[in-house]
């Protein structure tokens, strides 16, 4: 069960300590430029999908194994992911010599499933609303060893927040990070580091139509429970943001872009054929986001006060947090039948 303390964010020197844990397991990975002209914008992508498990997760669960004691780790590690935090805990285990059980939703992308096994992370399935209980409740009783939530873990947001000190290292001019919104670990540990360096910046999470519980929350001020469809872009949405989470959110992020399924399909396919990068659903929206609702935002004057007016270019850092895709879906991106 979840601690009754409130969840807070690290701080930044747990940030630059967890940035030290890394080295030599993550990679620094590269910031590139979209090679897609917008008036009065640079896109640039941090390309997390360049990890060895092609996903950000590395760095939140190498850094949340390597901080555990002997005694936490002597029954191995256990988590409730679908798909990207899982492979990142497996990979660790394995270099750990520790075994890793993970839970997973029947809505899990296949792809993922079979890299967290190739990984060898022990697979055991279940209903969504299973896994999403052993999200709330912090507990996986049918799966013995430490639990490892994949979101409201100080350890995991602090290797998240390493993304942060990378973009700000290389692009300290950026006014707005663009994150994908899945359970709030990402975006929170990113954001605490960026608002630390830089309180001026932009952080907004990006949700698909479909499953976009951050956005409701933000319209009504409140946690609100929405339907929630299966789509193409797995990894990010549910019915609700979490409770220990929705404190850290509302206070970091600035707002929520929501995307549709078509932008973010549109928005992969320029990628693939302008960068030659393949990436995952969740990835594009940031994409999405960036190309056709960013400037809208500016404009709306919600950005920040101290570029909105600005006549210089805006420099927006769209985070893709993976490549888990399938052959089958890229193909029907590129050939506009998703």
């Amino acid at each position: 069960m979840s601690s009754s303390s409130p969840l807070t964010v690290p701080s930044i020197d747990e940030v630059y300590a967890a940035q030290v844990r890394l080295q030599g397991i993550i990679n620094r990975t590269p910031l590139l430029k979209l090679n897609y002209d917008i008036p009065g914008m640079e896109i640039y992508l941090k390309c997390e999908q360049f990890q060895p498990i092609s996903t950000f997760k590395l760095r939140a669960a190498a850094n949340a194994v390597q901080i555990l004691s002997p005694e936490e780790k002597q029954n191995g590690v256990v988590t409730a992911s679908a798909g990207n935090m899982a492979q990142g805990l497996a990979w660790i285990a394995r270099k750990e010599n520790l075994k890793c059980q993970v839970l997973v939703p029947d809505t899990a992308n296949e792809i993922k499933v079979k890299a967290i096994e190739r990984l060898g992370g022990e697979v055991t399935r279940c209903s969504f609303e299973q896994w999403w209980q052993a999200i709330v409740t912090h507990q996986c009783p049918m799966l013995d060893g430490h639990f490892v939530h994949p979101v409201c873990d100080r350890n995991v947001m602090a290797g998240n927040g390493t993304i942060a000190l990378e973009i700000l290292d290389e692009l300290p001019d950026c006014d707005a990070i663009l994150v994908p919104y899945g359970g709030g670990a990402l975006i929170t540990g990113i954001a605490s580091v960026a608002k630390h360096l830089k309180p001026s910046i932009d952080i907004l999470a990006c949700e698909i139509e479909t499953a976009a519980p951050l956005a409701a929350a933000f319209h009504h001020n409140q946690i609100t429970k929405i339907p929630m469809e299966k789509s193409w872009v797995d990894g990010i949405g549910s019915s609700s943001v979490l409770d220990e989470m929705w404190p850290l959110v509302k206070t970091y992020v600035d707002h929520s872009i929501v995307v549709s399924l078509k932008e973010t399909a549109r928005a992969l396919k320029i990628l693939i054929e302008r960068n030659h990068f393949i990436c995952e659903g969740a990835s594009a929206t940031t994409i999405a986001a960036a190309l056709w609702h960013y400037m809208n935002y500016v404009q709306n004057g919600k950005a920040s006060s101290s570029r909105k007016d600005s006549l210089k270019q805006f420099k927006v850092v769209a985070v893709l947090s993976g490549a888990g895709i399938d052959n089958e879906t890229i193909i029907k991106c590129l050939n506009e039948t998703l």
